[in-house]
């Protein structure tokens, strides 16, 4: 069925979207998602989407609004989560939440998305949870983590979940931010299961202290625990420094590279050198890279940092260059 027009072009679906709108809310909800062009923010409260999802789902207009993505208006994702969410048959609530995964391009739509069903198989999400825990999508992994967080920290606590949620390495913000959260969440609920994690130091320094800063401001925590897990936190001083001193090496290396490449010979880049950029080439992409590049979407670095090595571009294009001059003086 196709979607539903009126005379000024807008979706019926849409029309009743406008009709929600609070501009003040608008203007509040564009800062929270920064992510989001202002453009495509209507400004509908919470309440009122789910609201709406509860009218129109049985609506036959609204199987072809959930099939058409991706939609134009942040809010239209919202209310197709929240659609998503009221579904009962499982099969197919799993089919529109992984059609509509991919479209998920911020935390508030990511974290809306919570079908009730899944609760009820739980044991046939998990092949599913896996699927997205592995994803490429940033917003489709901070939900695999966000279902193991909701459905398996309690009776169905297996400690193979939180090995998995470890096991994801992101640069991510976002997805860094859920897996402190459910770290967090893992240690009110599975103490002893999970303290190893935060003794042991197996996330990285930043999750690892945003976990402990969560568990500290959780109710959930008795006072002795957040005092032993205070001195657990890591001085994020030392680790930042090593990372600043390890942009600014192979920040001098991306530099002689990019000078030597511009003269366009083989012989500018010395013996030296070309071991240098083998170096570069190891370091991108690297889990000590990803490391970096997280500092520095989290605004961790120094402000006057020159960090063009962090930058996928800049380091490719260097890369491939010195490739193509490497084999064509081989030639």
């Amino acid at each position: 069925m196709d979607v539903k027009r009126t005379d000024n072009g807008m979706s019926e679906i849409q029309r009743e979207l406008f009709a929600l709108r609070d501009m003040k809310y608008r203007s509040f909800q564009a800062k929270l998602i920064p992510n989001i062009d202002p453009a495509r923010i209507i400004g509908i409260r919470t309440p009122e989407l789910r609201a709406l999802a509860k009218r129109i789902k049985a609506r036959p207009e609204t199987a072809a609004f959930l099939g058409q993505l991706p939609h134009a208006y942040f809010d239209e994702d919202q209310l197709h989560a929240f659609l998503i969410s009221e579904e009962k048959d499982f099969e197919k609530c799993v089919d529109l939440t992984e059609k509509f995964l991919p479209h998920v391009d911020n935390w508030a739509t990511c974290d809306q998305l919570s079908p009730k069903v899944f609760r009820k198989h739980a044991d046939d999400l998990l092949p599913h949870i896996q699927k997205w825990l592995a994803a490429d999508q940033p917003y489709t992994v901070r939900f695999g983590i966000g279902m193991l967080m909701q459905h398996y920290l309690d009776e169905r606590f297996d400690p193979v979940y939180p090995e998995s949620v470890a096991g994801v390495c992101s640069a991510e913000y976002y997805v860094n931010m859920m897996i402190a959260w459910y770290f967090a969440t893992a240690l009110a609920k599975q103490y002893d299961a999970v303290i190893p994690y935060m003794k042991e130091a197996r996330l990285d320094v930043w999750t690892h202290n945003k976990a402990i800063q969560k568990c500290l401001e959780s109710r959930r925590i008795s006072p002795e625990r957040k005092a032993y897990l205070k001195s657990l936190k890591i001085n994020r001083k030392d680790d930042l420094r090593e990372q600043v001193d390890r942009i600014r090496y192979y920040e001098v290396i991306l530099c002689q590279a990019q000078k030597a490449l511009k003269k366009g010979q083989a012989n500018a880049i010395g013996a030296a050198l070309a071991g240098k950029i083998r170096e570069l080439s190891a370091y991108y992409g690297s889990s000590e890279w990803k490391k970096d590049f997280a500092a520095d979407e989290a605004g961790m670095l120094p402000p006057d940092l020159k960090r063009g090595v962090l930058s996928e571009d800049g380091v490719y294009n260097v890369l491939q260059q010195f490739d193509e001059c490497h084999t064509k003086h081989i030639r």
